[in-house]
């Protein structure tokens, strides 16, 4: 095989002004790089760059392509560059091969004249190379790819240029890593939000697909359970109750198809919380406080009814056994300020906003000891916040119970 490296390059003698402009170029390029995210203009850039430092007639930039098993042309300048773009240069039996294979520096002084050299490129753009000088660029300290320099205008690469080329290449590839990771990240986000579209659009088809055959079931139980008597009243009393709370599941669906949009296809209307709270709390040990008057809020009744069933359930399911559970509700300024009250497990500073992200269970998620999709309390803030309102929890800490304010805007009545 005819080899035609020369080794040690030789050191050219330059002015200190030329060895200046040379490290401010090199600086240049740092900044440079550090600024672009998009790996094509990234490549293309670091060819250009390459060209001008080393003051030669062309550059290029070549990727390992696992899937081929051989470096790709991935930028190149100079009038053929543009064709090169694309090509499989193979790793054995190449100059670019042994600069990336041996982890080296490698410069062909004749390149023409070199067995290694990979003539179909050449051939292919109408280019002579001449010299040819080579860098692997690495990652981590193992080769990704290589930077080539062709055919220098001083007629023979020098020690300097090697060094000024292995600057370029070990910045080239720290940057052509961020572009990377950063292209990754896009992609993965990219997917996430199309995740989240599939989720949305199948919670707002399943509910909406639920809804009809459950108003039916609710009808007609209510029907029944007017007509009927005896064991029959109890069993559509217990068809009414099943159909409520799968009603409730249908809402929650719907909540959470779309936590930040409107509120759904129930009309708004002047809704009284005293009866509101009043009918949530019915058959129940809860005890209830309200300040004299209707308490009116402007707003859907269904969904407000959820979020404030979803508030009190949780602190009954939360409490012990005979725990005390407490509804107050009281005119505070323009606001509507209700306060659900319990004594049960408490909440340490750090779950105090936990608690309202979805699914997330404070106790030991290995124990299923209560019913439940673990969405209620963030169904409960999403429906308020849409409502105008707010709700926070409040605890003095684990074992010592908690406190949840919910507010709602005031209704304005003429």
């Amino acid at each position: 095989m005819v080899l035609t490296e020369t080794a040690p390059l030789g050191r050219a003698e330059v002015s200190p002004g030329v060895v200046l402009t040379r490290i401010r170029r090199l600086l240049d390029v740092s900044v440079a790089l550090n600024a672009l995210n998009d790996t094509a203009r990234l490549l293309d850039f670091i060819a250009q760059t390459t060209t001008a430092v080393l003051d030669c007639e062309a550059a290029s930039v070549l990727l390992l392509d696992e899937r081929a098993g051989a470096l790709r042309f991935s930028a190149a300048s100079g009038e053929a560059g543009a064709a090169l773009v694309g090509t499989l240069v193979p790793i054995g039996g190449s100059l670019a091969g042994a600069t990336f294979r041996e982890n080296r520096v490698l410069y062909a002084a004749d390149a023409d004249a070199d067995a290694r050299h990979f003539r179909q490129a050449d051939a292919a753009t109408g280019f002579q190379t001449r010299a040819l000088l080579g860098v692997p660029m690495r990652i981590d300290g193992q080769p990704v790819g290589v930077l080539q320099a062709l055919n220098p205008h001083a007629g023979a690469f020098m020690q300097d240029d090697a060094e000024a080329l292995l600057i370029v290449a070990a910045q080239a590839a720290v940057a052509i890593r961020d572009a990377r990771q950063q292209e990754a990240l896009r992609r993965a986000n990219e997917q996430l939000a199309e995740l989240d579209r599939l989720k949305t659009n199948f919670l707002s088809i399943t509910s909406h697909e639920l809804r009809t055959p459950l108003t039916a079931v609710l009808g007609f139980g209510q029907i029944l359970a007017e007509e009927v008597c005896g064991d029959l009243y109890a069993h559509a009393g217990a068809v009414v109750r099943a159909g409520e709370r799968m009603m409730d599941l249908v809402e929650t669906l719907d909540v959470m198809a779309g936590v930040q949009g409107d509120l759904g296809a129930h009309p708004t209307t002047l809704v009284s919380l005293s009866a509101l709270l009043s009918d949530v709390v019915a058959d129940s040990e809860v005890t209830l406080a309200l300040s004299p008057g209707p308490l009116l809020v402007e707003g859907d009744g269904v969904r407000l009814r959820l979020a404030f069933g979803n508030l009190i359930r949780n602190a009954v399911q939360f409490s012990p056994p005979g725990g005390a559970v407490s509804v107050e509700g009281a005119v505070d300024g323009d606001e509507v300020h209700v306060r659900v009250v319990d004594v049960g497990r408490g909440l340490s500073p750090g779950d105090l906003e936990r608690i309202f992200e979805p699914y997330v269970q404070v106790a030991d998620p290995d124990r299923r000891d209560h019913e439940g999709l673990g969405v209620g309390l963030t169904v409960a803030r999403a429906v308020l916040v849409q409502h105008g309102g707010y709700v926070a929890a409040e605890s003095a800490g684990p074992g010592r119970g908690a406190t949840f304010h919910a507010r709602l805007p005031l209704a304005v009545v003429a």
